[in-house]
């Protein structure tokens, strides 16, 4: 594990736990990568996107998007 990796990993905490208040506070969060409703939290994929080199951006996805969502998100880096 790289030394930004141990800095970025609280981050990513702090990010899964402000998704599972906000499922907490509104009863769903909405899929980034269909606009769905996702009410049921086993089903919620957080995918981490870097903002900057020690910034990362948390999103929920539906668990059955996930690999199309990030398939389409290293597309538009490249």
């Amino acid at each position: 594990m790289e030394h930004n990796d141990v800095e970025i990993l609280p981050e990513r905490i702090l990010g899964m736990q402000k998704l599972e208040a906000i499922f907490k506070q509104n009863g769903y969060l909405i899929c980034q990568s269909s606009g769905e409703r996702i009410y049921n939290f086993d089903e919620v994929a957080a995918i981490f996107l870097p903002l900057s080199s020690s910034i990362d951006q948390a999103m929920a996805v539906h668990r059955s998007h996930a690999p199309e969502f990030l398939h389409r998100c290293l597309l538009a880096q490249f």
